[in-house]
Order: structure tokens, then sequence, then C-alpha cells
């Protein structure tokens, strides 16, 4: 790794403050140039989708050890859903994780556990499909072709938050029809049986349901309805366990210019990745179009959003929603809100001081 600057050494032994959406969040940073030179373990969560390549092809290159982290195979842990990794953080199952809005919100009003940064914006890759033959698809009022339908859909996910939306748009409420909720892969195949009447994904999953034939019927960037993916981290991390995470988001900007550029190498890459990573063969045809789908942010652009309100109005709807569903109380939303989710910007203002 680079050998660090005093100045930088200086930066990084004072106490890592940083005033996050009018919140103050105190986390201690290393004390000396020695602390800041070594290399730091970091356990990562992540969901088998696009926003985890730049940091999962980064580890396989061998560039954690140029940002001085320590991160193995057995160091990513991969869940079916952003919930399904929240759950590990009483066990500290992970020091980083990237999950969407609806599991981050659960996560900061459970377990105020801190919004660090942004892994992808990803609401092209949030779909509603349907049968080619549902009478959705003709001319007429779309509510009456949806009430009293069954819909497939995993709980507390972006998905569920675009069916809500959706139904909104239509006058309609979760009460008009049949919620069933299940995880993608299970839900694809009992849709492709012919259960359900509507099935609710997020990619990779979305490709696998459009190859199977089915179409898509809105997305929530048709709703303009925003869909984040979130890295947080548990409270009460250590300095190591603080610095460790800032390095990793210096690390995924290393490589937001070549995602962003796309190209053959980096198409057939994203390939690999879902191959090995994810154990899906996603086609040249369909990496290039989900490149267009998950807009992915360099640590400018990410404070931008979180400074601009967008994120914060994007989780405000998310906590909404929930405690409208019951699923949270008024208080938590309450208490969530005064100290703005714990979004906490300190994490990506030190991790401009290791970009490269």
């Amino acid at each position: 790794m680079k050998k660090l600057s005093s100045l930088l050494a200086l930066i990084l032994a004072v106490t890592f403050t940083v005033t996050a959406c009018g919140v103050s969040q105190d986390t201690s940073a290393p004390a000396s140039s020695s602390e800041a030179a070594k290399t730091l373990p970091l356990k990562v969560a992540t969901l088998a989708q696009i926003d985890a390549w730049p940091l999962i092809d980064s580890v396989q290159e061998g560039k954690a050890e140029e940002y001085g982290l320590s991160i193995g195979d057995k160091d990513i842990l991969t869940f079916d859903s952003g919930m399904e990794a929240v759950e590990g953080i009483p066990a500290k199952a992970f020091t980083v994780a990237d999950v969407g809005q609806l599991p981050a919100v659960m996560a900061a009003t459970r377990y105020q556990a801190k919004i660090v940064g942004i892994a992808a914006e990803e609401s092209a890759a949030n779909a509603i499909l349907a049968r080619t033959d549902s009478p959705v698809f003709n001319e007429g009022n779309a509510a009456d072709a949806v009430r009293g339908s069954t819909v497939l859909v995993t709980s507390v996910s972006s998905a569920h938050q675009l069916l809500v939306a959706w139904l909104e748009e239509m006058g309609l409420t979760e009460a008009d029809i049949t919620v069933r909720t299940v995880e993608q892969q299970t839900a694809i195949s009992a849709f492709e049986a012919g259960d359900g009447d509507f099935l609710v994904l997020w990619s990779p999953a979305l490709y696998r349901g459009l190859d199977k034939g089915f179409k898509v019927v809105k997305t929530a960037a048709d709703l303009n309805l925003p869909s984040y993916m979130f890295y947080l981290v548990p409270k009460d991390l250590s300095a190591d366990e603080s610095e460790a995470v800032a390095r990793m988001l210096a690390m995924v900007d290393s490589r937001v210019d070549q995602y962003q550029a796309g190209g053959a190498d980096t198409e057939k890459s994203i390939a690999a990745f879902f191959k090995s990573y994810a154990g899906m063969d996603i086609s040249l045809a369909d990496v290039k179009e989900e490149l267009t789908r998950h807009r992915i942010f360099h640590i400018d652009e990410q404070l931008e959003l979180f400074d601009n309100g967008s994120v914060e109005k994007a989780l405000t709807a998310a906590a909404d929603q929930q405690l409208a569903e019951e699923k949270l109380k008024a208080d938590e939303v309450d208490a969530a809100k005064a100290v703005h989710f714990y979004i906490d910007k300190s994490f990506l203002e030190i991790a401009k001081t290791y970009a490269k």
C-alpha cells in the first residue's frame, strides 16, 4: 500500500468525527501512522448481484492488499436477501454489509446500524412481471386486472416496496390482492409452474424471469421510486474496523470508472463474476443491460446524494411504508428519523484520503 504522508497520518490520528446530515457521529480512528499502515481484516456481507462486483473482483485481483486489507473467501458472506444479512447484526456476523433500503431502515431502527455509503441505485433493476397473456397488458383499467390477484414477492425488500408503490398508483392496497412472501428463486419456480398472477424480482434473478418469457409490467424507475443499495455497519465498531471499512470504500471507488465505462472486458469480467460468485449464467447482452439498470457512484457523488437529501427522502419513504404495514412501531420510526437514520458520512470522508 502507498506510504501515508505525515498529513494523512495526522488526519487519521484525530477523532473520526464528521457531521452527517446534521448529526454528529463519532468513530475512533487509528492513533498513529504505524497503526494506519497495518493490514486490517474485514468481513463483508453482500447479495449475489452486480453492485458486489467492484468489491469481489478487486479482492480476486489482489487489490485488497494494496489498501491494507485482509479479505479471504471465508470473509465474504452471501445472502439471498438484505434482511437475512441484517439479522446477522446481533451476532456480529460481518463488519460491513451491502443491502437494500428497506433492510437498511430495519437495521437502523432495530440495531442503530450506521449507513456509511451507497453501493448502487437500482430502481431500473426492480420489476413486476406477468405472463405474456396476462390481462394487465390489455387496454383498459389495469386495476381491474390486478384486483383479486396473487403476487409473489420477497418480504422487506426493494421488490416489496415497488409492489406497494404500484398498487398505490392504481388506487389499490395490499388488502385488494393476495401477497405471498417467498424468496426469489423459489418464487420463479412457483410462477413458472402456474402459481400466482404477478412476480416481483430484482436482478440478477430478474433476468432468469425474463429468460423464461415473463414480461415486465412496471419497474421502480417507471414509478420514479428510488431504490438504493447501502453499505451499513453495526454500531460501536472498533477503530480498526472503522478504518477497514473506509479503506474498502476507497477500493470500491477505484473500480467505478471501469464500471461506468463498460466495454467488452468489463462485461466479460462481470459475466464471470456472476458465474463464479452467484452460480448464474448471464449473457453478455444481459450484462450490458445490467450496467444500465444499476448505477454506482464515486465517493463525491455519494456524498452529494447524502447532502442533497435524496437518500434521507428515500429512507423516510421506506420507513413510512414499514410503519403502515406494522412492521415497525411509530416510536422506532420517529427515533430513526430524529437521527437521520444514522447516516454517517465520516467513513466516506476518510475513504477520500485513500482514493487512488
